[in-house]
C-alpha cells in the first residue's frame, strides 16, 4: 500500500448529516440522487463523498455527512447543508478490493501515522473524506449488507 501526500484545493459540497451506519449512507445517497437531479450545481458527477469527522475518530466515529462537489451553493436544494473544506494537505490511499482489504488500508493508513513525521489533524471542525469512484458501478446502490468491492480514495488531513 502507498500513502501519498497531496495538497487538494477548497472542496465545497452538498451533503446529508447521517449515522455512521451503511444502510444510512445509502438512504442518505438516494436522497441526495433525488433532490440534486435536475440541478445545475452538481461539479463532479464521477464521485460521490462520504465526510468524516475526524474529532470523533479517538472515541468512534457516529455522524457522517454524505455529499457531492458543488461549484457554488446557487441551485441548491435548501434541504441540503453546506459543507466546505479549506484547501489543505491529505495523506491519500486508494481503496480497491473487498472488505477485508477496506479494512486493512484503514489499519495501515492510522499505522503509517503514528510511525511517520506527519500528524492527523483530529480538531475539532477537521474532516477527513472517502471519495467514492460512481463508475462503472455506483457503490451507493449497493446494499450495505451486500457490497464486496470498494474502489475510492482516503483523504485524511495532515496537521501542519
Amino acid at each position: 500500500m502507498n500513502v501519498s501526500i497531496v495538497e487538494r484545493p477548497e472542496l465545497r459540497a452538498a451533503v446529508l448529516k447521517v449515522e455512521c451506519d451503511g444502510s444510512q449512507v445509502r438512504q442518505a445517497w438516494r436522497q441526495l440522487e433525488g433532490l440534486m437531479e435536475g440541478k445545475s450545481a452538481r461539479l463532479n458527477e464521477d464521485y460521490g463523498h462520504v465526510f468524516i469527522p475526524e474529532w470523533q475518530w479517538p472515541t468512534g466515529v457516529k455522524t457522517l455527512w454524505v455529499g457531492v462537489e458543488v461549484p457554488s451553493y446557487d441551485d441548491m436544494p435548501e434541504e441540503l447543508e453546506r459543507l466546505i473544506i479549506p484547501a489543505r494537505t491529505f495523506a491519500t490511499l486508494t481503496i480497491k478490493g473487498d472488505r477485508k482489504q477496506m479494512d486493512a488500508a484503514y489499519r495501515f493508513l492510522n499505522e503509517w501515522f503514528q510511525t511517520e513525521k506527519y500528524e492527523r489533524d483530529m480538531s475539532d471542525g477537521a474532516f477527513g473524506f472517502e471519495a467514492n469512484r460512481l463508475k462503472p458501478i455506483n457503490p451507493f446502490h449497493i446494499a450495505a449488507d451486500v457490497i464486496d468491492f470498494f474502489d475510492f480514495d482516503i483523504y485524511a488531513p495532515i496537521k501542519l
